[in-house]
């Protein structure tokens, strides 16, 4: 099967029966979060089976919200998925309801990914990510392999220079900088995607990441002439991610929103089956759940049962 909408159709008629939830929320030690990363492992069970999400929603309040919240929705539904999904559910919430939904329905039914679309396992290009920071070239020189590097607008010459020497697959302008800006980075890295540059950019190569959280808008990415960062938590689940992928490929890459547990998982075993050879933003992340199974994710193995990998709730420290 190498139709995301397929994919999706199939996932979506799964059976599945949930008799108990369970989560747990906490703080996953990042560098680039002082105090940790706020973040809620969910994990829903049924005949003896057990699904797993990730949600990772940016604030204490909301993953609070989200713990509260989910634990009355199910008690309301008595186990009905429809009542669960409603309507009105924040993307980050649908996004680990549905991945767990999907891992559990996968698992009661003895299949995974492979027994839907018929790949064993993929090679997964990936890249390494880090914020930006003045000696970006030291940085991703000393992590080696490809990087999607964050534009710090204030880089002198030399920075340009240094970093252009290094394997830079995209360069993420997170909305800022200037035109300006943009023409000199052209120039150094004629064959990187520049994902959100700012208004002006008349770089060849354009990605779309923060903007896109509707199908509309990856359509309207698409209709410009622009690659996709496909993200299933600001889209609002697997389901939507699949869609999304039906309209951007192949101008079409997974990125990651700091998942460290099945989340991650699961969005490189998408990326493997649609994007394997785009520059996917699934690489390990410095400091955060070293541990982790596929810590190196050159092979994707599809053949397992269920969809992404067990919950490690010890990773977890008190929010």
């Amino acid at each position: 099967m190498s139709d995301p909408r397929a994919l999706a159709e199939r996932l979506a008629s799964l059976p599945v029966r949930v008799s108990g939830i369970r989560c747990r929320s906490g703080r996953l030690a990042m560098p680039e979060y002082p105090g940790g990363r706020p973040s809620t492992l969910l994990e829903l069970s049924g005949e003896g089976c057990a699904g797993y999400g990730e949600n990772v929603a940016f604030t204490d309040g909301e993953q609070q919200a989200f713990l509260h919240g989910v634990e009355g929705m199910f008690a309301r539904a008595a186990g009905l998925v429809r009542s669960m999904l409603r309507p009105g559910l924040k993307p980050y919430d649908r996004a680990a309801l549905e991945a767990a939904l999907i891992d559990l329905a996968l698992r009661q039914a003895g299949v995974g990914l492979r027994d839907l679309c018929g790949v064993e396992a993929a090679p997964l290009r990936w890249v390494r990510s880090f914020a930006a920071r003045p000696d970006a070239a030291a940085h991703g020189h000393a992590l080696g392999g490809e990087l999607k590097v964050d534009v710090d607008p204030s880089w002198p010459e030399s920075a340009i220079i240094a970093l252009s020497r290094e394997a830079v697959a995209i360069l993420d302008f997170k909305e800022a900088g200037t035109a300006e800006m943009c023409g000199r980075l052209a120039s150094a890295f004629p064959h990187a995607l520049f994902e959100d540059p700012p208004a002006g950019c008349a770089h060849a190569r354009v990605a779309r990441d923060r903007p896109l959280a509707t199908e509309a808008d990856v359509a309207a990415a698409v209709a410009r002439g622009e690659w996709v960062n496909v993200k299933a938590p600001r889209l609002g689940g697997v389901l939507a991610a699949l869609e999304a992928l039906a309209l951007a490929r192949p101008s079409a890459y997974f990125g990651g929103m700091f998942e460290v547990g099945p989340g991650r998982e699961q969005a490189r075993q998408l990326a493997a089956l649609f994007c394997a050879d785009a520059p996917n933003d699934l690489g390990p992340l410095d400091g955060a759940l070293s541990s982790m199974s596929g810590d190196s994710p050159s092979l994707i193995r599809l053949d397992g049962v269920g969809f992404g990998a067990t919950c490690d709730w010890s990773q977890l420290a008190p929010a």
